[in-house]
């Protein structure tokens, strides 16, 4: 009904004795407003065409006004109290002169008028409360974020569409370090298959679970594949180091948080990749914990580990009592030998009890050494640092360099490659580690973005809600959109059909002879 109205006085020629104007909005909001606005526009008698911002070039030629509402603040200008009108502005209106504004003998004119003194005071009237300013700009700026989020967000897909044709080199990079590792760490190569599935090893690259599905392709054990990204690792390195601030961990570097957090302490092996790469060299670390093999008592201590200063205590009392004993039993025999005894069965049983007591003595000695010594250390513990491109570079023959050159080049047909076969390469390893690169970065931003943006409305909604901005608002929101922006649109209508009126003022006024 609207296209209808907006058109029906609008032929396809225009004519000198008409006034054609037309009006430009994004799709949304043409959608949004061009109803409301024909009717406004209709009851005075003044025809706008509505058409979305990507109309054709060749077809404005016809009209004698075409504006444009942008809707939001121009780049470069700062959100304040002063960037209201800018927000609003309308494109391609004509400046009128307020003081000529004058419809002397044409009613039309006058009926034309009268409406836009009255729109006029509306929109003058929002504009000097604060409250209203503030709406509107913090929504502005949301909207800028809203447009950030969705460039950010194509970014990101674009970068993990190439990611994916490229990737493959990467995993059977980490694979080989992996299963490296996991040769030092058991001591296992043959079996190292079955290995996969027993050690347990936590990715830090910051690309999500990417990794863990790049290495479960690849045989690996996905219950034994842990993730974790940059910035938690950060945050759990501070908590750390806040936890043992009174310790030799005040100052914990990563090594030392590894080794001895609880975070790790079922992982045998930590894979580091910050992307610090150049043109010769991707160096990545990995972390390991080479655990050593304990018996069954010694699992035993560790698990009474609390108990055992109590238990030597009690051990070392219980050895004194002994020791004492056999004291006084050596100064017996020793009575008895000086005195040349005649009882020989006494002598006896003081000298089978000394026997006794020195054998007792000799076992408490005994255990009270092996409570007082510590458990076998926890194994070899280190962090190592693997080149990746050195590896692929050692793992490639140099006919398979050239070749792989001359296909990222695009001369691979000349050495008889086939540019689609799935194969894994130098060139494609670093092609990897730059959309890699960009991606962490890309994604980085738009979580910050959207984090900041999600708080920001969240202010918003609590400062209408304070304000009881909507309280006035008869139509409610419409679908998918915010529940303030009723306030908002009546706003915009205003400044639309200002516009719209300006151009047929003018129109009218420069046919009386006069110069509004």
């Amino acid at each position: 009904m609207a296209e209808l109205v907006q058109h029906e006085h609008v032929p396809e020629d225009g004519t000198e004795d008409e006034n054609l104007i037309l009006l430009l909005l994004s799709p949304d909001l043409r959608d949004r407003y061009m109803k409301n606005l024909v009717n406004r526009l209709t009851n005075i008698d003044v025809v706008v065409a509505i058409e979305e911002t990507s109309y054709p070039e060749e077809k404005k030629d016809k009209y004698d006004w075409i504006l444009n509402f942008p809707g939001d603040i121009p780049k470069g200008k700062t959100p304040d109290s002063k960037s209201i009108k800018l927000i609003f502005r309308v494109l391609g209106k004509p400046e009128l002169q307020q003081d000529k504004l004058d419809s002397k003998d044409s009613d039309k004119l006058a009926k034309i008028v009268k409406r836009y003194k009255e729109v006029q005071q509306s929109c003058l009237e929002r504009e000097k409360n604060p409250n209203f300013v503030k709406l509107a700009l913090t929504d502005a700026v949301l909207r800028r974020r809203g447009e950030m989020i969705l460039k950010y967000k194509g970014l990101v897909s674009s970068l993990d569409e190439e990611i994916t044709k490229v990737e493959k080199s990467y995993y059977l990079g980490i694979g080989y370090i992996l299963s490296t590792a996991i040769e030092k760490i058991t001591g296992v190569a043959v079996l190292d298959n079955l290995m996969k599935g027993l050690i347990y090893v936590m990715i830090i690259d910051d690309l999500d679970k990417r990794t863990q599905d790049g290495l479960v392709d690849m045989d690996f054990n996905r219950k034994v594949l842990a993730y974790m990204s940059t910035s938690d690792f950060s945050n759990k390195l501070l908590e750390f180091r806040k936890e043992h601030a009174d310790d030799e961990f005040a100052k914990a570097n990563i090594s030392d948080f590894i080794f001895n957090a609880e975070d790790f302490e079922k992982v045998d092996i930590v894979f580091f990749n910050s992307w610090k790469f150049t043109e010769d060299s991707f160096p990545v670390r990995v972390a390991l914990r080479k655990k050593t093999i304990i018996s069954k008592e010694e699992e035993r201590k560790i698990d009474r580990k609390e108990e055992t200063p109590a238990r030597i205590e009690k051990e070392e009392k219980k050895l004194a009592k002994v020791k004492a004993k056999y004291k006084n039993v050596m100064r017996e025999i020793s009575k008895m030998e000086k005195f040349h005894v005649d009882d020989e069965s006494a002598y006896e049983t003081h000298n089978n009890l000394r026997r006794r007591l020195l054998k007792d003595i000799k076992s408490r000695e005994l255990h009270l050494k092996d409570l007082k010594r510590p458990v076998k250390a926890g194994g070899e513990e280190k962090i190592i640092t693997f080149d990746l491109f050195e590896i692929f570079k050692s793992k490639q023959s140099f006919m398979e360099r050239m070749a792989d050159k001359a296909s990222s080049l695009g001369f691979g047909s000349l050495l008889g490659m086939n540019h689609d076969e799935k194969r894994t390469s130098f060139e494609k390893l670093i092609q990897m580690a730059r959309y890699s690169k960009d991606r962490i970065k890309a994604s980085t931003q738009l979580n910050k973005i959207t984090s900041q943006t999600t708080k920001l409305a969240g202010q918003l909604d609590h400062f209408v809600e304070k304000n009881k901005l909507t309280e006035t608002v008869e139509s409610p929101a419409p679908a998918g959109t915010v529940k303030y922006q009723p306030l908002l649109d009546d706003h915009i209508l205003d400044c639309l059909e200002l516009a719209a009126l300006g151009c047929e003022i003018s129109y009218l006024s420069e046919g009386q002879g006069e110069q509004v």
